[in-house]
């Protein structure tokens, strides 16, 4: 079995998991990732809700409009079809939740089924763990984000005062169901903000999970539903590893911080020009180059994922990363929630499959290194543009 190392520990985890699906060992109780894709999406999720005592749903408008419209059971069930904006992603947004379930008297034997990406996921999470001390929620991610990543660990977060997740808290589901019908879809730099996330979860996984990236990559980027469900397997398989170990993120659940903190500058700087999961793979490249010029990761190994990674960025986050400054970046480093006093607490790689917590101190070395880093990072991205375009 693939085994990777998050500082001194040890991690085994399968390479795939097949028709059996995940269960992750959780407080209070232990949930479910059902895998359902070889069955027809609007059937599978019409059983799902009909199948519940009491259902009610929380649902983006744009993914039912788009593949739910002749869902009986949805039809059915109390909702709220909701736009998934981050505006929608507060506390009004979660009282209007919570409205729905006070007016439809939803009790612990209730089933809320949220139905979307990781907005609605933040929101139904948040309502169901205050609503009468919890009521259950069953989630249906229709993004990759969400598919590969965010569906699994029980991360919850709202906006508030204008802060993009300043209220947070940890609540899983009693089950997830992925169906990759959700995705055929997608926007295409929503695709390739999806694989950034599966991307860091191989990467953290070790070289059977980058093998097998490598391999499906190009069947992934044409949208393929096998390659997409074989890399979503994988990427959860690690993050469950993780996640069962350390759920509330007391220490070894940083590493799923690794190209986050690069990555939040791109994002903030670019005003979310640069999407998400673009980002995250950026920042794994540039703190890879952090990680090589302090002597830990290898020249090889570097290659190998600047070479996996640049394939996930597409010309438009390029140009806007060529106009971005270094003296911005710097800014949102040094406000980053990971950095204390000057001292960025970064993730990095020492080799793939194993990550180290490294102190990076925000001073003229640390910059020079890091506008080093940068500067490589770009120049290799324009050598690769024409053939990315």
């Amino acid at each position: 079995m693939p085994h990777f190392h998050i500082q001194d520990t040890a991690f085994d985890t399968p390479l795939s998991v097949g028709s059996a699906g995940l269960t992750v060992q959780s407080s209070p109780r232990p949930y479910r990732v059902d895998f359902l894709s070889s069955q027809p999406l609007g059937a599978t999720i019409n059983r799902a809700i009909a199948e519940a005592a009491h259902p009610i749903v929380l649902a983006d408008r744009r993914v039912v409009e788009t593949h739910l419209s002749s869902c009986a059971a949805l039809a059915k069930a109390p909702a709220l079809i909701a736009e998934a904006t981050e505006d929608f992603k507060t506390l009004d947004g979660v009282m209007r939740l919570v409205a729905l379930l006070k007016e439809h008297n939803a009790t612990r034997s209730s089933m809320l089924f949220a139905i979307g990406g990781g907005i609605i996921q933040d929101v139904a999470a948040f309502a169901c763990s205050m609503y009468k001390r919890g009521i259950p929620w069953t989630f249906a991610p229709s993004t990759l984000l969400a598919q590969g990543d965010s569906c699994l660990g029980g991360k919850t977060g709202l906006n508030h005062f204008n802060t993009k997740n300043l209220l947070g808290l940890f609540s899983a589901p009693r089950r997830v169901i992925i169906h990759t019908g959700f995705l055929a879809t997608l926007e295409r730099e929503d695709l390739l903000s999806g694989l950034g996330e599966v991307f860091r979860l191989c990467v953290t996984g070790g070289g059977e999970f980058v093998d097998l990236m490598e391999r499906l990559l190009p069947a992934a980027l044409a949208a393929e539903p096998e390659a997409l469900t074989r890399l979503i397997e994988a990427s959860l398989s690690v993050k469950r590893a993780v996640v069962e170990r350390d759920e509330f993120e007391i220490d070894l659940r940083r590493s799923m911080n690794l190209g986050h903190s690069v990555g939040h500058a791109f994002e903030a700087i670019s005003r979310h020009g640069i999407p998400h999961g673009i980002g995250v793979t950026v920042g794994i490249l540039v703190e890879n180059e952090i990680s090589f010029r302090r002597g830990l990761l290898s020249e090889a190994d570097r290659q190998r994922l600047l070479a996996l990674g640049s394939q996930l960025i597409p010309p438009r986050s390029r140009a806007a990363l060529a106009g971005l400054r270094l003296g911005d970046i710097l800014n949102v480093l040094r406000s980053d929630k990971k950095t204390e006093g000057s001292t960025l607490k970064l993730v990095v790689l020492e080799r793939i499959g194993t990550i180290r917590f490294i102190d990076l101190v925000l001073d003229d070395g640390a910059v020079a290194v890091l506008e080093a880093a940068l500067a490589r990072v770009l120049e290799a991205l324009n050598g690769q543009y024409r053939s990315a375009a």
